[in-house]
């Protein structure tokens, strides 16, 4: 009779193997899942359209409203307007706008109008959204 018992070092080395095996496989697929949705969340990204005549403190270079809770639409000149989101980067609190401006009332950070952290703790921008302003009719799209 021959006998197909392991020792206990081979079988410890084999779980381990089979363990960091399985674990890399997981983590590979989860990434690779995780992009793709990125990447399909992106293509996909709804579009908000306004009009500007809904908004009267946009008529005008330098107005300002926010579109929704979070997201504030500046003009910055006569067909130019940028869309932000007003949650800060560093620890989700809403930044206040003063109109040239963002400070996060938690932790101080500040951010150009534009956006751009200008002083921390946050060192990531805030995050923007890509805007198509038709002159013809008026609107403005926003892809949030």
């Amino acid at each position: 009779m021959e006998n197909n018992k392991i020792d206990r070092r081979e079988f410890l080395s084999k779980s381990f193997k089979g363990v960091v095996i399985g674990s890399l496989a997981l983590s590979a697929f989860d990434i690779v899942k995780l992009v793709a949705r990125d990447k399909h969340a992106d293509s996909e990204a709804p579009a908000k359209t306004i009009k500007i005549s809904d908004y009267p403190e946009l008529a005008s270079v330098g107005g300002y409203a926010f579109i929704s809770k979070n997201v504030i639409v500046i003009r910055v000149s006569s067909s130019k307007f940028i869309a932000l989101n007003n949650t800060c980067t560093h620890k989700k609190c809403d930044v206040d706008f003063d109109g040239s401006s963002f400070e996060c009332p938690c932790h101080g950070s500040t951010y150009t109008k534009y956006g751009k952290v200008t002083n921390g703790p946050a060192t990531k921008n805030l995050k923007s959204y890509k805007t198509t302003y038709n002159s013809d009719d008026n609107t403005l799209t926003i892809n949030m």
